[in-house]
Protein backbone atom coordinates (compact mmCIF):
# COMPACT_ATOMS: atom_id res chain seq x y z
CA UNK A 1 0.00 0.00 0.00
CA UNK A 2 1.00 3.41 -0.80
CA UNK A 3 -0.14 4.68 2.41
CA UNK A 4 1.54 5.32 5.64
CA UNK A 5 -0.82 7.12 7.56
CA UNK A 6 -4.52 7.31 7.84
CA UNK A 7 -4.64 11.25 6.73
CA UNK A 8 -3.16 10.36 3.68
CA UNK A 9 -6.26 7.73 2.91
CA UNK A 10 -8.86 11.28 3.96
CA UNK A 11 -6.43 13.06 1.90
CA UNK A 12 -6.97 10.95 -1.24
CA UNK A 13 -10.72 10.53 -0.39
CA UNK A 14 -11.25 14.28 -0.25
CA UNK A 15 -9.59 14.42 -3.48
CA UNK A 16 -11.43 11.74 -5.20
CA UNK A 17 -13.63 9.66 -2.77
CA UNK A 18 -13.77 6.62 -5.31
CA UNK A 19 -9.99 6.47 -5.35
CA UNK A 20 -10.22 4.95 -1.80
CA UNK A 21 -11.46 1.57 -2.12
CA UNK A 22 -12.22 0.09 1.85
CA UNK A 23 -12.87 -3.29 2.58
CA UNK A 24 -14.90 -4.52 5.55
CA UNK A 25 -15.43 -8.01 6.56
CA UNK A 26 -19.63 -7.91 6.52
CA UNK A 27 -22.36 -6.33 4.51
CA UNK A 28 -22.76 -2.52 4.04
CA UNK A 29 -24.27 -0.61 7.33
CA UNK A 30 -22.07 -3.56 9.41
CA UNK A 31 -19.33 -1.92 11.76
CA UNK A 32 -16.35 -2.19 9.40
CA UNK A 33 -18.58 0.36 7.25
CA UNK A 34 -19.93 2.48 10.46
CA UNK A 35 -16.94 3.49 11.90
CA UNK A 36 -14.89 4.14 8.76
CA UNK A 37 -17.73 6.42 7.77
CA UNK A 38 -17.93 7.98 10.98
CA UNK A 39 -14.44 8.75 10.91
CA UNK A 40 -14.60 10.49 6.97
CA UNK A 41 -17.50 12.84 8.03
CA UNK A 42 -15.69 13.31 10.88
CA UNK A 43 -12.58 14.27 8.79
CA UNK A 44 -14.93 16.78 6.92
CA UNK A 45 -16.05 14.18 4.02
CA UNK A 46 -18.89 12.62 2.81
CA UNK A 47 -19.62 9.46 4.26
CA UNK A 48 -22.13 8.88 1.45
CA UNK A 49 -19.23 8.50 -1.18
CA UNK A 50 -17.29 6.10 0.31
CA UNK A 51 -16.97 3.29 -1.68
CA UNK A 52 -17.42 0.22 0.82
CA UNK A 53 -16.38 -3.24 -0.53
CA UNK A 54 -18.01 -6.11 1.82
CA UNK A 55 -16.79 -9.15 1.67
CA UNK A 56 -18.64 -12.47 3.82
CA UNK A 57 -15.82 -12.91 6.19
CA UNK A 58 -13.08 -10.94 7.85
CA UNK A 59 -10.51 -12.98 5.81
CA UNK A 60 -11.51 -12.55 2.49
CA UNK A 61 -11.55 -9.18 3.03
CA UNK A 62 -7.91 -9.05 4.40
CA UNK A 63 -7.17 -11.21 1.28
CA UNK A 64 -8.92 -8.18 -0.89
CA UNK A 65 -6.61 -5.61 0.74
CA UNK A 66 -3.43 -7.80 0.54
CA UNK A 67 -4.21 -8.26 -2.98
CA UNK A 68 -4.64 -4.64 -4.07
CA UNK A 69 -8.35 -5.17 -4.74
CA UNK A 70 -8.68 -2.37 -1.91
CA UNK A 71 -6.28 0.15 -0.42
CA UNK A 72 -7.52 -0.06 3.35
CA UNK A 73 -9.38 -2.26 5.31
CA UNK A 74 -11.50 -1.69 7.85
CA UNK A 75 -11.59 -4.82 10.74
CA UNK A 76 -10.68 -5.57 14.36
CA UNK A 77 -7.57 -4.40 15.84
CA UNK A 78 -6.91 -8.21 16.82
CA UNK A 79 -7.72 -9.46 13.13
CA UNK A 80 -4.81 -7.54 11.63
CA UNK A 81 -2.45 -7.57 14.82
CA UNK A 82 -0.67 -10.83 13.90
CA UNK A 83 0.29 -9.39 9.97
CA UNK A 84 0.53 -6.12 11.14
CA UNK A 85 3.31 -7.88 13.71
CA UNK A 86 4.32 -9.89 10.31
CA UNK A 87 5.35 -6.43 8.43
CA UNK A 88 2.24 -8.31 5.91
CA UNK A 89 0.04 -4.93 7.16
CA UNK A 90 0.36 -1.48 8.44
CA UNK A 91 -2.39 -0.51 11.07
CA UNK A 92 -2.74 3.32 9.88
CA UNK A 93 -4.99 4.38 13.22
CA UNK A 94 -7.24 2.77 15.68
CA UNK A 95 -10.95 4.05 16.66
CA UNK A 96 -10.07 3.28 20.70
CA UNK A 97 -10.14 6.11 23.63
CA UNK A 98 -6.60 5.84 23.89
CA UNK A 99 -3.71 4.00 21.91
CA UNK A 100 -3.44 0.14 22.62
CA UNK A 101 -0.40 -1.34 24.50
CA UNK A 102 0.22 -3.87 21.67
CA UNK A 103 0.64 -1.28 18.93
CA UNK A 104 1.64 2.03 20.82
CA UNK A 105 3.29 3.56 17.77
CA UNK A 106 -0.39 3.60 16.21
CA UNK A 107 -2.22 6.51 16.95
CA UNK A 108 -6.30 6.72 17.33
CA UNK A 109 -8.40 8.99 14.94
CA UNK A 110 -8.82 11.28 18.06
CA UNK A 111 -5.26 11.89 18.02
CA UNK A 112 -5.19 12.49 14.51
CA UNK A 113 -8.15 15.39 14.22
CA UNK A 114 -11.18 13.18 13.51
CA UNK A 115 -13.52 13.27 17.42
CA UNK A 116 -14.72 9.67 17.00
CA UNK A 117 -14.13 6.52 19.03
CA UNK A 118 -15.75 3.39 17.98
CA UNK A 119 -15.57 -0.29 19.32
CA UNK A 120 -16.86 -3.56 18.41
CA UNK A 121 -18.13 -4.20 21.84
CA UNK A 122 -20.03 -7.26 23.21
CA UNK A 123 -23.00 -7.18 25.88
CA UNK A 124 -24.80 -9.50 27.96
CA UNK A 125 -28.61 -8.79 28.34
CA UNK A 126 -31.26 -10.59 30.50
CA UNK A 127 -34.86 -11.16 30.00
CA UNK A 128 -37.55 -8.41 30.76
CA UNK A 129 -38.30 -8.31 34.45
CA UNK A 130 -35.11 -10.17 35.67
CA UNK A 131 -35.28 -9.80 39.34
CA UNK A 132 -32.59 -7.39 40.62
CA UNK A 133 -30.65 -9.56 42.77
CA UNK A 134 -30.14 -12.69 39.87
CA UNK A 135 -29.09 -9.60 37.66
CA UNK A 136 -26.66 -7.99 40.21
CA UNK A 137 -25.47 -12.18 40.91
CA UNK A 138 -24.73 -11.95 36.83
CA UNK A 139 -22.93 -8.61 36.86
CA UNK A 140 -20.90 -9.85 40.10
CA UNK A 141 -20.30 -12.95 38.34
CA UNK A 142 -18.78 -10.87 34.75
CA UNK A 143 -16.91 -8.68 37.47
CA UNK A 144 -15.20 -11.51 38.78
CA UNK A 145 -14.13 -12.87 35.52
CA UNK A 146 -12.78 -9.21 34.21
CA UNK A 147 -10.74 -9.45 36.97
CA UNK A 148 -8.68 -12.83 36.22
CA UNK A 149 -5.33 -12.96 35.08
CA UNK A 150 -6.63 -15.28 32.69
CA UNK A 151 -8.67 -12.75 31.09
CA UNK A 152 -6.07 -10.12 31.09
CA UNK A 153 -3.67 -12.08 29.15
CA UNK A 154 -6.63 -13.21 26.51
CA UNK A 155 -7.47 -9.30 26.19
CA UNK A 156 -3.59 -8.47 25.97
CA UNK A 157 -2.95 -11.05 23.25
CA UNK A 158 -6.20 -10.42 21.35
CA UNK A 159 -5.69 -6.48 21.29
CA UNK A 160 -9.30 -6.36 23.21
CA UNK A 161 -9.74 -3.40 25.38
CA UNK A 162 -11.48 -3.54 28.91
CA UNK A 163 -14.65 -2.16 28.16
CA UNK A 164 -17.14 -3.25 31.10
CA UNK A 165 -19.99 -1.31 31.47
CA UNK A 166 -22.47 -2.68 34.47
CA UNK A 167 -26.12 -1.75 35.13
CA UNK A 168 -26.90 2.02 34.80
CA UNK A 169 -23.65 2.39 33.15
CA UNK A 170 -24.56 -0.55 30.65
CA UNK A 171 -27.80 1.35 29.83
CA UNK A 172 -26.65 4.36 29.37
CA UNK A 173 -23.37 3.74 27.21
CA UNK A 174 -26.18 2.11 25.25
CA UNK A 175 -27.86 5.03 24.53
CA UNK A 176 -24.95 6.69 23.27
CA UNK A 177 -24.40 4.56 20.94
CA UNK A 178 -27.99 4.08 19.45
CA UNK A 179 -27.62 8.08 19.13
CA UNK A 180 -24.25 7.65 17.18
CA UNK A 181 -24.67 4.67 15.41
CA UNK A 182 -28.56 5.69 14.76
CA UNK A 183 -27.33 9.04 13.14
CA UNK A 184 -24.68 7.43 10.58
CA UNK A 185 -27.40 4.88 9.80
CA UNK A 186 -30.14 7.51 8.98
CA UNK A 187 -27.55 9.17 7.29
CA UNK A 188 -26.08 6.23 4.56
CA UNK A 189 -30.07 5.25 4.18
CA UNK A 190 -30.14 1.82 6.78
CA UNK A 191 -32.43 3.24 8.64
CA UNK A 192 -35.35 5.47 8.42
Amino acid sequence: SKYTSFKEVVADFKKDPKSVKLAGGSVKGSMDHLGPAMVIQAAGGDPLQLKNIPYDAGGKAMAGLLSGDTQVLSTGFGEALGLANQGAVRILAVTSEERLGQAPDVPTVKELGYDVTFANWRGFFGIPGLASDKADAYRALLKKMYDTPQWEEIRKQRGWQNLYHPGDEFYSFLEEQEKAIGSMMRKLGFLQ
